[in-house]
């Protein structure tokens, strides 16, 4: 557990006492951040372009690059969107390295998992060149959604549930919202869960799997509910109309394609919000 906290104090800069690492938006945590997710990225980068002159047969080298360089990107989009639309709430956590305690366990799981597998009990799931392929594209798409969400939501988009309107935030209904009532907290569950079958790791995709699922059936009805609280039958109707897409998820107002639409709401001005006003893993 000593380890674990060490691990996380260091990702928190908790211990910094310099000027530009001791704040939430000090550049010293941005600059650190950003060059150690490069540094990540191009090594392993590079063990894709060069496995051909490495080890051909060492397919597990790729299997685990691709899944570090998704990793990294994923991480990088969330700061460069909460730069571009959210940035007076650009702050070191926007990259989610921090994210939570939880979160550092599960990827360090993660990593002990696959490693012990390829070495010790090499499968098929290890080196499999059809479920990296399939799995990447997978996860690839999963990323792609939960960043067409929050691009969509635009300033509406925050990663901390919001119980109470803002003032000037809009609910947002059109683009990806019209498909997925949740489109960022979608992108979310599969990226988790895609990521651990792209790495072949059966214990990590069935608990991320779950984990994941009982975050989100208590994270998503509280926050609709919040959401019908502040646009009335606008948001009701909205989400009777437009499904979760998450397995085993329910939220505040099930998903009923043929339910007959209440007017008894206006519904001119809309732009729903982000997922979708509360907000976002």
């Amino acid at each position: 557990m000593f380890a674990l906290e060490y691990i996380q104090d260091k990702l928190n800069f908790d211990s910094s006492v310099t000027p530009h690492f001791i704040t939430e938006s000090g550049a010293g945590r941005h600059g650190v951040a950003g060059l150690l997710l490069g540094v990540i990225f191009g090594f392993h980068a590079c063990i894709i372009l060069l496995q051909g002159y490495l080890d051909p047969e060492k397919v597990g080298l790729i299997q685990w690059s691709v899944y570090m360089c998704l990793f990294c990107f994923f991480h990088a989009s969330e700061w460069y969107i909460t730069a571009v639309y959210r940035p007076s709430e650009l702050g070191y956590k926007s990259w989610l390295i921090n994210h939570s305690m939880q979160y550092t366990i599960a990827q360090i799981a993660s990593c002990i998992e696959f490693w012990v597998e390829f070495f010790f009990l090499p499968f098929w799931l290890k080196s499999n060149r059809i479920l990296i392929t399939l799995t990447f594209c997978f996860s690839s798409i999963a990323i792609c959604i939960r960043i067409s969400g929050m691009v969509t939501a635009g300033g509406n988009f925050d990663h901390i549930v919001m119980m109470r309107k803002k003032e000037n935030h809009q609910l947002v209904t059109n683009g990806i919202y019209s498909w997925l009532r949740h489109p960022a907290y979608f992108g979310w569950y599969y990226w988790v869960v895609c990521s651990q079958m792209l790495l072949g790791n059966p214990i990590c995709t069935l608990g991320f799997a779950y984990v994941t699922t009982v975050f989100f059936n208590g994270r998503i009805p509280p926050e609709e509910q919040a959401l019908v609280n502040i646009y009335g039958e606008t948001y009701f109707n909205y989400c009777r109309n437009t499904p979760i897409g998450i397995p085993l998820v329910r939220g505040f107002v099930p998903y009923d394609k043929n339910a007959p639409i209440s007017t008894s709401a206006s519904t001119s001005n809309k732009d729903v919000d982000g997922d979708n006003s509360p907000k976002e893993a």
